[in-house]
């Protein structure tokens, strides 16, 4: 019977981490977050905008509940990527406002426009008087709430 033999695979990985320099996970994400920061300006004015159409939406009653999704699932993730969580809660509603509606075949336009009006609200007032803003929040759930899953 022969004896085992262990062999050490070297793994490029390996070495290239063991190699002096580089940086943390910590250096990492502060550097992320440094270069997050320098597009905060653009990403608030872009939100705007993005609310802006579904206003216009919201007037007009002229384009598909896959549309009104689409805008407020794109807000959704530009405001995560910026910790707004208030208004991140309030587009997840009317994310899921719209689904439901389209789950049971309906178009609710009025819930949808109440929706939209909140999150121009909530932008605007941009985490001034937290608990007021998150009653608000509680209130487009709530409507939300009314077309069960």
């Amino acid at each position: 019977m022969s004896e085992a033999e262990f062999v050490k695979v070297k793994y490029r990985l390996t070495e290239q981490v063991a190699r002096p320099g580089g940086m943390t996970a910590g250096m990492a994400s502060d550097r992320a977050q440094r270069e997050l920061a320098a597009h905060a300006g653009d990403a608030m004015k872009s939100i705007g905008a993005m609310i802006g159409r579904l206003e216009a939406m919201s007037r007009e009653q002229n384009v598909s509940l896959d549309t009104v999704y689409g805008e407020a699932s794109t807000i959704l993730d530009v405001a995560g990527l910026f910790d707004k969580r208030v208004l991140c809660d309030a587009c997840y509603s009317l994310c899921e406002l719209v689904d439901r509606q389209r789950t049971h075949s309906r178009l609710d336009w009025t819930s949808i426009t109440v929706h939209v009006s909140a999150l121009r609200l909530l932008w605007t007032k941009d985490g001034q008087d937290p608990a007021t803003l998150k009653s608000v929040v509680d209130g487009l759930w709530s409507i939300t709430d009314r077309l069960n899953p």
